[in-house]
């Protein structure tokens, strides 16, 4: 069994930003396809858990980034999923040059929902047949804890529309990467990328309703909210930014 899957691909023009580099909502598309191609491999993509009316959620990711890719590079991709609990389904995800550079690295939690109730589902009571990856070293810490929210600098308000759901009947969960991106803007990307970053995914969005967003900024530190207008929160995130040499 293909414990682990690796890739490579080309950062594409159209997945970079106006300095070249590659978006990082565009790094979370990388490790969602990523991830659901060795899904497959294993049995359990989208196609055969919806087979058995259930489907895979993020819930929690911690991404450490150690240096943007670049348009044109060649990037290689390896993921693989830890080792699951009652609740949630670990996996990890590396990124390097060619040559072994380190770009960045990721772990993620994600839960099985039940495609009806969408209630969560444990791992303990699904035969998922993943494979056994306790000895490979873990790249990162998975996230435990959300980000304390500081105190807001700037509020933002955004309706999703099309382009924002995917298969599941949901925002796609690399659009909320986008929405931060968007409200920390051009002046705060300009010459930095993110460092380090943890995001906790807290209730799906459904509906094209307004969403209230805020953000707070001190220093090189961010806080990041995605509530709906009556304050029940969606996404929380939290990180740092990293001046580039």
């Amino acid at each position: 069994m293909n414990r682990q899957y690796s890739e490579t691909f080309i950062v594409r023009a159209t997945d970079s930003d106006v300095q070249r580099r590659m978006r990082p909502a565009a790094l979370f598309v990388a490790m969602q396809e990523g991830g659901e191609r060795h899904a497959i491999t294993l049995g359990a993509g989208y196609d055969a858990m919806m087979a058995r009316g259930l489907f895979f959620a993020l819930t929690r990711i911690h991404v450490r980034f150690v240096r943007a890719p670049r348009c044109g590079e060649r990037v290689v991709h390896t993921t693989w999923p830890g080792v699951s609990n009652r609740f949630f389904c670990p996996r990890y995800h590396t990124f390097t040059l060619e040559d072994g550079t380190p770009l960045a690295s990721a772990g993620a939690l994600w839960v099985m929902l039940d495609v009806n109730d969408r209630k969560i589902v444990s791992p303990n009571t699904v035969d998922l047949h993943f494979p056994d990856t306790s000895d490979i070293p873990s790249p990162i810490d998975l996230p435990t804890r959300l980000p304390h929210l500081g105190e807001t600098t700037e509020r933002f308000v955004r309706t999703p529309m099309y382009s924002d759901y995917d298969v599941n009947g949901h925002v796609n969960n690399t659009r909320y990467i986008g929405y931060l991106c968007d409200a920390l803007g051009h002046e705060a990307l300009d010459g930095h990328y993110p460092g380090d970053l943890i995001a906790g995914y807290e209730k799906e969005i459904r509906e094209p309703r307004p969403l209230a967003l805020s953000l707070s900024r001190e220093g090189d530190h961010f806080t990041f909210l995605i509530a709906s207008e009556s304050g029940e929160k969606h996404f929380v995130a939290g990180g740092t930014l990293r001046k580039e040499e």
